[in-house]
């Protein structure tokens, strides 16, 4: 379930950069197309996340690191919420710059706790 995990966000991202650069350039039938295959990439990262955190829970490393994976769930949660809202409000012509910096703190505190500070990541303790 990591694979598909790792897969579909990085996935979301390429496309979120994607979807932003055609809403930019004015394509919008693109942009749109791009940005209903990342809705679709939202369910996939949400049900392996899900997966990965109820394998936290029986495996017992939950109770060592519950404070570090509670905040990588919401920050995961945020940064899906970011990529919605950029894009959204991107398209319809409002304030964006507030949610990019949001985005880039989210990103970095879930990238960080997955791969460097959660037992399943990349990077050893």
């Amino acid at each position: 379930m990591i694979h598909l995990h790792i897969t579909s966000w990085v996935l979301a991202l390429i496309l979120f950069i994607i979807s932003y650069y055609y809403y930019k350039v004015n394509k919008q039938k693109t942009a749109k197309i791009t940005h209903m295959v990342i809705r679709l990439l939202y369910v996939l990262i949400l049900y392996s996340g899900g997966d990965l955190l109820v394998g936290y829970i029986q495996s017992g490393t939950f109770n060592a690191f519950a404070a570090e994976t509670i905040i990588k769930v919401v920050a995961g949660l945020w940064v899906i919420v970011c990529m919605e809202l950029l894009l959204v409000r991107f398209a319809k012509s409002k304030p964006i710059k507030g949610f990019f910096v949001q985005l880039t703190v989210a990103l970095v505190i879930v990238i960080a706790l997955g791969f460097g500070r959660l037992p399943w990541g990349v990077l050893p303790l």
